[in-house]
């Protein structure tokens, strides 16, 4: 039952690779399809996995199905998974529109705000999973986005209303992050075993494309390096987080 799961994943990493090494001309298609490689995997797993009616082995602490158990019933339209895909689906449509615009172009943010749906559909998805974690979260997100802020300030170029864009944007990067790892550490959650790495790399690639972008003349001078690190934890975070929702079956 697995098997279409793990092609689709090592395709999803073979993509992205291609996509980094500049192999796939034009990059257009190569990051559509690096892009549509992580949602076909949150697609396996959430119609193909979730509708044959098996059984997730499970080890005692549940996923995003809501079961709990040895042998729970792997449930596959529920909210929380539902909003992870979704996230999914937001976010390669960022990465679309990302390179159809660069930072010299207004429409650019119509991307960025793709990237801030996708982030909000996942802390949605978390509120599902444990809602009581969520205060925890924000009091922690404070000091990451703080954190980001003085390094902005020293190594970033943005000025007036797209400074406060941004501010916004990194404190709900911050608050999805923490959020994954406080409801991994309270709860147990094996699909957070995923979904916890995934977000903190997420958090590491979007630093990554914020300096490369905006970054100092200075800092500029290693772009390309920073547009591979970039890219290098971009796709296995979102690689991470379609995994989960296969995690039930994993463990």
């Amino acid at each position: 039952m697995m098997t279409g799961f793990y092609i689709i994943l090592a395709a999803g990493i073979v993509l992205a690779g291609l996509y980094i090494s500049g192999v796939i001309k034009p990059p257009l298609l190569a990051k559509a399809l690096a892009s549509c490689a992580f949602v076909a995997l949150g697609a396996w797993a959430l119609f193909a996995l979730g509708a044959s009616g098996g059984t997730a082995p499970g080890t005692g602490a549940p996923g995003l199905n809501g079961a709990e158990g040895p042998g729970a019933a792997a449930a596959n339209f529920t909210p929380a998974r539902l909003l992870i895909f979704c996230g999914l689906v937001s976010g390669a449509l960022g990465d679309i529109l990302l390179e159809l615009f660069g930072p010299a172009d207004k429409r650019f943010f119509i991307g960025v705000g793709a990237f801030f749906i996708g982030h909000a559909l996942y802390v949605a998805s978390f509120f599902c999973v444990d809602a009581s974690s969520a205060l925890i979260a924000l009091l922690c997100a404070f000091p990451i986005a703080a954190t980001l802020t003085i390094l902005s300030a020293r190594l970033l170029t943005f000025e007036g209303a797209w400074r406060l864009l941004l501010l916004g944007y990194m404190f709900a990067l911050s608050f999805m992050c923490a959020f994954a790892w406080v409801v991994l550490f309270r709860t147990g959650n094996i699909s957070f075993r995923f979904i916890a790495p995934g977000a903190l790399l997420f958090l590491a690639s979007d630093t990554f494309l914020g300096l490369q972008l905006f970054g100092t003349d200075k800092i500029r001078r290693h772009s390309r390096l920073l547009g591979i690190l970039c890219l290098a934890t971009y796709y296995p975070a979102q690689l991470l987080i379609a995994t989960s929702l296969a995690a039930d079956y994993i463990f």
